[in-house]
């Protein structure tokens, strides 16, 4: 009897991680690997820069340190039929070791014109649990619809509610300029 109640939770466990993987397809951009301060990453036509955020006191350690990362794409990239969303999309996924630190609830967002004064949209991210644990530890991704227009470029906070930081990360996003 114990056999068999081991092999149905190895199932269920094993069912569990492959549904969970696919029915949420992340950008391996997200998640490859730690994104360092000053570093830029582009996507659909903007470059996004990764002004500051925290990182282990290690080196060593940033190739497998938690993962904070943001993509965005504007409103002609988002499929119009699904969602209303003029501003376009913010892609979030992160990494935490605790499971509970990788919950979203704890994060919220705010967008800021070039200014960097001028508050263009602020939202706190929903309950959401996170993923089983990877290599990395916990994980969670989530796609956030903004529903108000957006210039060519702005700031990103990505802020957690339990830090003892003002601002928790800070990513640029420009519009690549055409010839």
């Amino acid at each position: 009897m114990k056999k068999l109640y081991f092999i149905f939770l190895l199932v269920c466990f094993t069912t569990g991680i492959v549904l969970t993987t696919l029915s949420q397809n992340v950008n391996p951009l997200l998640y490859s690997n730690t994104w360092l301060d000053n570093e830029t990453r582009t996507f659909e036509g903007y470059e996004i820069t990764k002004i500051f955020g925290q990182l282990p006191d290690n080196p060593t350690t940033y190739n497998f340190a938690p993962i904070t990362a943001v993509l965005y794409t504007d409103s002609s990239h988002v499929d119009s039929s699904r969602n209303k969303s003029p501003g376009g999309q913010l892609l979030i996924y992160l990494t935490r070791y605790d499971e509970e630190r990788a919950n979203l609830k704890w994060y919220f967002i705010i967008l800021r014109d070039m200014d960097d004064k001028t508050k263009i949209w602020e939202y706190d991210l929903p309950y959401q649990f996170p993923q089983n644990p990877t290599h990395n530890g916990w994980w969670n991704y989530k796609e956030v619809n903004i529903p108000v227009d957006l210039p060519d470029s702005f700031y990103i906070y990505l802020n957690d509610k339990r830090s003892r930081y003002l601002s928790d990360f800070k990513f640029l996003v420009e519009k690549i300029k055409t010839k």
